[in-house]
């Protein structure tokens, strides 16, 4: 990894390797969190999910998410279905129950949270992989 930080500005040229999280009962997705606010659990993060792989239960955010492809084909099955393709955004409000999720072909994603990710955690996390959680804030 390559890491530039002049004052308070960071550059991540490529993100190393061994900050990829995998999440289990997810089938393959892996997260590569570039920042957190240890503050607010506000987030930036990169995810990569191969084929086939995605959030297995509908869930809920703590906050705002705003997902970005970057690449590949994703599709959130419910409430109803709605595909992301390379170069197209979703914002997710905060309370909103979406999911469950699927990648239609290998993905990468931009996921970026205002605030703490969830009330509480998900069957598919851990407290390793979570985040910051409302209550902690």
């Amino acid at each position: 990894m390559s890491d530039i930080t002049k004052s308070l500005e960071t550059l991540i040229v490529s993100p190393p390797e061994e900050n990829w999280v995998l999440l289990e009962k997810t089938g393959g997705v892996r997260v590569n969190t570039l920042y957190e606010n240890p503050e607010t659990g506000a987030s930036i993060s990169l995810l990569d999910i191969p084929k086939g792989a995605g959030i297995p239960v509908r869930h809920k955010h703590a906050s705002n998410q705003f997902m970005y492809c970057v690449k590949g084909t994703y599709e959130y099955l419910e409430p109803d279905s709605l595909i992301l393709q390379g170069n197209s955004f979703y914002w997710n409000p905060k309370g909103s129950y979406h999911g469950p999720t699927r990648a239609i072909e290998d993905c990468l994603m931009l996921e970026i949270y205002d605030g703490p990710h969830y009330d509480e955690i998900p069957s598919y996390h851990t407290e390793d992989t979570v985040g910051k959680l409302s209550s902690e804030s």
